[in-house]
């Protein structure tokens, strides 16, 4: 469970710094500049480690299968904010944790947390939408059906998926840091063509100042924390229990956003948060 933490702290900031990056660069080039960060660490790490991708070996279809789902995921999610509003895409684009989690326990032979920790597991993720939410907003949103609607319930099962099939991976491998470099190196190829085909998207890289460059930037360190953690805790766990963890990432980036840019919470987030620290404590008990 804490390597799930782990990388919620690491998504969480990750969702706050592109907000930030992406309102002053632009989606796709904040993109861009954070996954060039993450290959270059990652690339760092594997070298210093010096074990080589032998441990991988067989996981060829895994690690494709991981980095296209997740660039198409990606690709509906932006696509999902570009058409709809926050209060909608954000909420439902959360729900990945439902796919991922529900695979893990059917999928897998050897994930049985137990019925404390899938209790425990259920109840975070519903807090993490209560969280993530404003239900005013996403009521009168869904009651108008806005065009980003289904771009997020598309973008949440491909996160789902991309998770589940990240979490095989480094429990298959028993070595997350190999896992880690090859999926950002997967990852990174699959969006070539898109930033190629989107590259028009630049305009505004020119203009921007050496702040969204920092925030992507850093954006780019933190995605990898989350990911390195996310891998590290599927090798050494259940990865039922670390998947449901790591959805508390939005209530991180909703306490970043509090706290930086002063935005306030409604009365189903305050809620969520009791929700999801519940949930948590039916997690650590059960996992």
């Amino acid at each position: 469970m804490i390597y799930g933490l782990l990388a919620a702290i690491g998504w969480g900031t990750t969702d706050f710094l592109a907000a930030v990056s992406g309102r002053r660069l632009g989606s796709l080039p904040a993109l861009a500049v954070s996954q060039l960060v993450g290959i270059v660490l990652a690339t760092a790490l594997f070298l210093v480690n010096g074990q080589g991708v032998a441990s991988l070996h067989g996981l060829v279809w895994f690690l494709i299968a991981n980095g296209v789902i997740a660039m198409v995921a990606y690709s509906l999610h932006y696509r999902a904010l570009e058409l709809g509003p926050v209060a909608v895409v954000s909420p439902v684009g959360a729900g990945y944790a439902v796919v991922g989690f529900g695979l893990a326990v059917l999928l897998l032979p050897d994930e049985t947390p137990g019925p404390v920790a899938i209790l425990g597991g259920i109840v975070t993720i519903v807090g993490v939408f209560l969280v993530s939410a404003n239900l005013p907003a996403l009521r009168a949103g869904l009651h108008e059906r806005p065009p980003g609607l289904w771009w997020a319930v598309g973008s949440a099962v491909g996160f789902g998926v991309a998770g589940f099939i990240l979490g095989v991976i480094a429990k298959d491998s028993h070595d997350w840091i190999a896992t880690l470099f090859t999926t950002r190196v997967v990852l990174v190829l699959a969006y070539i063509p898109l930033l190629v085909a989107r590259r028009r998207t630049f305009h505004k890289v020119a203009g921007a100042t050496a702040i969204a460059y920092v925030a992507a930037a850093a954006a780019g360190a933190f995605d990898l924390m989350g990911v390195a953690s996310y891998s590290a805790g599927a090798t050494r766990g259940f990865l039922s229990v670390v998947l449901a963890a790591s959805a508390v990432f939005p209530a991180i980036a909703v306490a970043l956003s509090v706290v930086f840019l002063k935005e306030r919470l409604v009365v189903n987030q305050y809620v969520g948060i009791a929700v999801v620290i519940g949930g948590l404590l039916l997690l650590a008990l059960g996992a």
